[in-house]
């Protein structure tokens, strides 16, 4: 074989392989077992605002949507306390933003705290959609990818916080990437997009000489409701009867069934959830609880007046075992403790016969 020849042969091999690492890097996950995906980026550091922090503006680069390779931007605000045990990503619900949930941090004091837009939702939201969990999975992929790569963040333990919407993508992550979160709360996670639509017509009312009625053809509107025309008519009950603001806000709903996908995550988590929620039913949260395949996993059922209300009902005791759950998982006590309980806030409308109702249910050790 003369030089010319293997010249060329070599040459061909680098431009094969300098292609394939290309693709791999623009479309893969990881080359060499590093990540290859830019994940977001710090746009700005302020070292002065907050003494013994750092506050550091982020935007993050979630994929669009599962089979794309296309991404959007979200805006996030990370706060980096220089004394700190562990991260916590807080996942918002719909018609919040980043802002509206900044409060949420003073449950995590000892921790680094990122607060992020969900797709749609507060800046850079033009021609997005809010899907209620499915893609918002990849914001919380996105978000909790950045936080793992972070140079000064990557061998922290990495939690996330999220309620309603937020805990159903969070779930949704968690089931894509089982090395995501470390540890997990869910605060009022629905378990299917159906029980959540059947929720809301069963909730709307109107109003006619001071009688109320139901909403007529309901069966047929939750049989058909994922077709674009019967979903749009939905959502304009919802804003002029439930007084729903879904304008501001693009949103379709698609099929989504978390109490399925939290079969493949594994890692410990918190569940906590209002008896009195009027849009998910404490069956439905025991079936996303029961469904986890966690070996450490507690359901905490409070007596909390709406959705996601145990927080404001009962601030002290939230912040407690919100608290305290954190600090072990950072601690490294649940790694391999294996542990199931439901705990419920004693209900004090009930009759001295059935005040038991306030029980704990446990198995596996204390």
């Amino acid at each position: 074989m003369s030089k010319n020849v293997r010249i060329r042969q070599f040459g061909m091999l680098i431009t094969v392989f300098l292609t394939a690492l290309f693709y791999v890097c623009v479309y893969g996950e990881s080359v060499f077992g590093y990540s290859s995906v830019v994940y977001g980026d710090i746009i700005s550091r302020d070292e002065n605002s907050i003494p013994g922090s750092i506050i550091e503006k982020i935007a993050l680069y979630p994929r669009k949507m599962a089979n794309s390779h296309e991404r959007i931007m979200r805006k996030a605000v990370l706060i980096r306390r220089k004394k700190s045990k562990g991260t916590v990503l807080i996942a918002h619900g719909f018609m919040c933003t980043k802002e509206d949930v900044a409060f949420l941090r003073s449950l995590f004091p000892n921790f680094n705290c990122m607060t992020f837009d969900m797709r749609a939702h507060g800046e850079n939201k033009k021609g997005q959609y809010c899907t209620f969990g499915r893609d918002e999975a990849f914001d919380v992929m996105a978000a909790g990818r950045f936080l793992r790569n972070h140079p000064d963040l990557r061998k922290n333990p990495l939690l996330v916080y999220g309620f309603s919407m937020g805990a159903v993508a969070s779930i949704e992550a968690q089931a894509k990437d089982s090395n995501l979160f470390d540890g997990m709360i869910l605060d009022c996670p629905f378990d299917t997009t159906e029980s959540i639509i059947k929720s809301g017509l069963d909730n709307m009312k109107l109003s006619l000489f001071g009688y109320e009625f139901g909403i007529p053809g309901r069966s047929l509107l939750q049989k058909y409701v994922f077709h674009p025309y019967v979903q749009s008519f939905v959502k304009t009950l919802l804003r002029t009867v439930a007084k729903m603001d879904t304008k501001s806000i693009k949103s379709f709903m698609y099929p989504l069934y978390p109490a399925e996908s939290i079969k493949k995550v594994f890692a410990p988590m918190l569940v906590i959830h209002c008896r009195n929620d009027e849009k998910v039913s404490v069956p439905a949260v025991k079936r996303v609880f029961n469904n986890a395949s966690s070996k450490y996993k507690k359901l905490w059922l409070t007596n909390g007046r709406r959705h996601y209300d145990s927080f404001f009902y009962n601030p002290e005791a939230y912040a407690r075992r919100v608290g305290k759950f954190a600090n072990k998982v950072v601690s490294g006590q649940l790694i391999s403790r294996k542990k199931k309980k439901i705990i419920e806030d004693i209900d004090h409308r009930a009759t001295s016969v059935n005040v038991s109702v306030g029980y704990v249910k446990e198995e596996g050790g204390r």
